[in-house]
Formats: structure tokens, C-alpha cells, sequence
């Protein structure tokens, strides 16, 4: 009996230490797991566009992008190299209105904060060329303009996606061909460091906090670096084949374009991922509204723009007969009404969709 007793008493004070140990950890002896966040998924619906005009490119034209004014577009013509590779139109009635030539191909632009800066990726000369856009920027700008690089930064193997930071002093280029990202001080045109990623960096971009998020497309992760690093801090397990990321406007969102067919929805500062939203099939490039509300889809594979509305959490798939291969794609800055640009890598053009005023 008495061993019993004791055996009893021993089993009383192993609970009673269990519970305070618990409670020193901060937990609790019958705390169960914490419920997941839930996951949003849009539904269909949302504005809808169609195509207003369509005008010819260069050959194979890999990606368009918009001034920060939203008077002019431009498009880099990747399969005509050494002249013609990057033209640019007025954003209202896309009439050609300049041409940047140089030796190599073009891949895809950034546009400084004030738009009087283009930066354009040298896909087979590993480089970037620097070109002052002035002549050619704002409605009131003579057309058409002729410009010409003014300089070119080195960088590693096969530079394509790039990203700026908050105030325009560092330049961080995605080298497609060697794994890594390329970080240029703006002031001096010079690689400074490079930072080691997984397989095909592509999307980029910067927190307000000038940390820089870099997507590894055959990686499948999105990789952190604070600002000034040399070394990431962690790295976001994400989507299979993340392609193009986006920043909200106040920089919580991360939007992540996931090759399998929607676009995610993550916190930028977790990883934690907090909706889907439905894309066509292969989507590749994404772009945004100023005001966050609208990102436009180019889905190469089906030749259709999707819009997905991130307030609302609707999705819609616009058609664009004739198209082939649709791999472009900008938002004009205003929201309202929307305008989406789009390039189809087949047919060689530049069509703008437009919806109805709001």
C-alpha cells in the first residue's frame, strides 16, 4: 500500500513540474496548436477591359514598362540586337515617339523615382545601360527623340530583372546565368558586392526599409537581404517557380506571380502567406496601380491579361484575340480608368486594354 502511495506521489509532483515548467516557458499544459490563418481566395469578377489599340514593335518584344508620369511607354525588343532594341511610345494613342539603340539585346527597364533616368538589363553583354531619358520624357517632349546609353555598369552572367532602391542610390540587378545579384552604387556606375542566391534569380523588390526581397525562380524561394548586407538574414519558402514579385504601396504585401497559375499574396515580412489569387495559364510578368488596387497578369501561355483586384479579392481573364504568346506587361499609374499595356511575343506588338471610367 505504502509503495503504492508513493508511486501515486511521485505521479503528482512529475504533473505538478510538468505545468510549472510549461508556464515558465510561457505556455500551457493543456495549450493546443495555434489555428492557422486563414487563406483567402479571389473570386471571379471585377472590372473589365478590352483592347482599345494595337500598334507594332521590334522583334520579339520582352517587356514594356511605363514612366513614372504615365506619358510614355517603353518596350525592349530582345530578338533584334544591336539597334532598334528598345522603342518608346506615348502612352495615350501609342504613336512611336523615340528609339534606344546599342550593341546587344534588351531585356527589361527601371525607371528612376523622377523618370529622368532609364536603366535597361544587356542580356548578351553583361551589362546595363544607363540612358538619360529627359529628351524623351513628359507629353510636352519633342518626338521623336533619338537616345543613346551614356554609360554601362558590368555585371554578372545574363542580367534581366532589376529594382531600385527607395532613394534611387542603389541599383540591384538579377543575374539570370551565375545565381546571384548584382549591387551597384548609382553614384559611381560600379558593382559594389554581389549577393548569392539559388538558381535563376528573377523578381525583385526593395521594402521601404531598403531591404531587398529576390525571388529564385528554379529555387523556389524568395530571399531576404537587409539593407547593406552581403549575406541574407532568412529566406521565404514559396510558390513552385516564383517569377515576378510586387510591393504594395505601403510595403506590408508582397505579390508573388507563381508559374503554376495565380498570383500570392504574402506578408513582406514573414513570408506568411495570406491569399491566391487566379491568374490564366503560365503567367509571367505582373505590374500595379499607384494606389495598390489593380495588378495586371500577362499569361504566356493562354495569350490572355488577367486583373486582379486586391481590395475587393476578384479576379477576371480578358481575352486578347489575336495575341501569341503574351509576356509583357504595365499599369499605367491611374487607376481609373485602368489602362493595361501588354506585348505579344509572337505577333510583335504593343496592345493597350482599357476599361470604362468608373
Amino acid at each position: 500500500m505504502s509503495a503504492r502511495l508513493s508511486i501515486g506521489s511521485l505521479l503528482v509532483v512529475l504533473a505538478v513540474a510538468s505545468i510549472g515548467l510549461a508556464q515558465e516557458r510561457g505556455g500551457h499544459a493543456d495549450a493546443r496548436p495555434a489555428q492557422r490563418a486563414r487563406i483567402f481566395r479571389t473570386e471571379r469578377g471585377g472590372p473589365e477591359l478590352s483592347v482599345t489599340t494595337r500598334v507594332r514593335t521590334g522583334v520579339q518584344p520582352k517587356s514594356v514598362n511605363v514612366s513614372p508620369d504615365g506619358t510614355r511607354v517603353v518596350v525592349c525588343n530582345f530578338g533584334r540586337p544591336d539597334r532598334d532594341n528598345v522603342f518608346v511610345y506615348d502612352s495615350e494613342s501609342l504613336a512611336h515617339v523615340g528609339t534606344i539603340s546599342f550593341p546587344g539585346n534588351a531585356v527589361e527597364t527601371v525607371f528612376t523615382h523622377d523618370g529622368r533616368t532609364l536603366y535597361v538589363s544587356n542580356f548578351r553583354e553583361n551589362v546595363v545601360e544607363v540612358v538619360d531619358f529627359g529628351a524623351c520624357y513628359g507629353a510636352s517632349a519633342a518626338a521623336p527623340c533619338t537616345l543613346t546609353p551614356r554609360a554601362t555598369i558590368s555585371t554578372g552572367s545574363l542580367p534581366k530583372f532589376m529594382a531600385l532602391s527607395p532613394d534611387d542610390s542603389t541599383l540591384y540587378v538579377a543575374n539570370w546565368g551565375d545565381r546571384s545579384v548584382s549591387v551597384v552604387d548609382v553614384a559611381t556606375l560600379h558593382e559594389t558586392r554581389r549577393l548569392h542566391t539559388e538558381r535563376h534569380p528573377r523578381g525583385m523588390v526593395v521594402r521601404p526599409d531598403g531591404t531587398l526581397l529576390a525571388a529564385a525562380f528554379h529555387g523556389d524561394v524568395v530571399h531576404v537581404f537587409p539593407r547593406g548586407a552581403s549575406e541574407e538574414s532568412e529566406r521565404f519558402r514559396m510558390c513552385e517557380l516564383p517569377r515576378h514579385l510586387l510591393l504594395s504601396p505601403d510595403g506590408a504585401t508582397m505579390y508573388v506571380t507563381c508559374s503554376m497559375g495565380h498570383v500570392g499574396f504574402y506578408d513582406s515580412h514573414t513570408g506568411a502567406r495570406l491569399g491566391i489569387g487566379s491568374l490564366g495559364r503560365n503567367p509571367r510578368s505582373i505590374a500595379i496601380t499607384a494606389d495598390g488596387r489593380y495588378i495586371g497578369a500577362a499569361n504566356f501561355t493562354s495569350s490572355d491579361v488577367s486583373l486582379v483586384d486586391t481590395v475587393d479579392h476578384t479576379h477576371r481573364t480578358i481575352p486578347v484575340p489575336g495575341a501569341s504568346r503574351i509576356v509583357g506587361l504595365a499599369m499605367h499609374p491611374r487607376s481609373s480608368p485602368i489602362r493595361l499595356y501588354a506585348t505579344s511575343w509572337d505577333t510583335n506588338e504593343l496592345i493597350l486594354l482599357t476599361s470604362t471610367a468608373r
